[in-house]
């Protein structure tokens, strides 16, 4: 019965694996922003590229952001705000998970970015079952596009926040405060 699970198991995660996922237009990145964690599941976490917002939605769906390369600031919103400094190269695929986090009134975010690299975990195991979770967020869940009513909610009072949180970025770069890197190299190899 054992081998019957494991094999099982095995089968699914090459399956999960051999999904495609969007790839960008000529010259262009994509970003995946994704809720692997559906602790805090029907919080809506907001996402912003610098001073765009990009829209909001909770567990259960991802949003396909497609950029240009280079340097980019991605943060999120939510009872606290955490931000990614990002080097996009062209042609590339990129993968956030918005981590819930325990917040006082409501959930929290921590943005993480995936490295899809063995390397970068401490087993084997553990690298194939975060790459299949994160790819379940994906293949599995559905895709969040921005609508009328998330867009008139960002010219009514969003101008504030992105304001205040650029201004609290700035604050803690000014104090050396390290930051979330997301570099070219941290790409998803499709």
């Amino acid at each position: 019965m054992k081998k019957f699970f494991f094999f099982a198991f095995l089968i699914s995660s090459v399956l999960a694996f051999s999904q495609e996922l969007k790839k960008p237009a000529e010259g262009k990145a994509i970003v995946y922003f994704i809720r692997s964690n559906s602790m805090g599941f029907l919080i809506n976490f907001k996402y912003f590229d610098g001073e765009k917002y990009l829209g909001k939605f909770n567990y259960g769906k991802f949003l396909a952001y497609e950029c240009e390369p280079g340097k980019h600031l991605f943060w999120s919103k939510s009872e606290n705000v955490d931000f990614v400094e990002a080097n996009l190269d062209a042609g590339k695929i990129y993968i956030i998970d918005s981590e819930p986090q325990m917040g006082a009134f409501k959930a929290g975010v921590k943005l993480v970015p995936f490295v899809d690299d063995v390397l970068q975990f401490k087993n084997e195991k553990k690298y194939l079952k975060t790459k299949e979770r994160i790819l379940k967020s994906i293949t599995e869940k559905k895709e969040y596009t921005i609508n009328d009513e998330d867009l008139e909610e960002a010219k009514q009072d969003l101008e504030g926040v992105v304001r205040k949180n650029i201004e609290k970025y700035n604050n803690r770069k000014a104090n050396d405060s390290g930051f979330t890197q997301l570099t070219v190299e941290m790409n998803y190899k499709n």
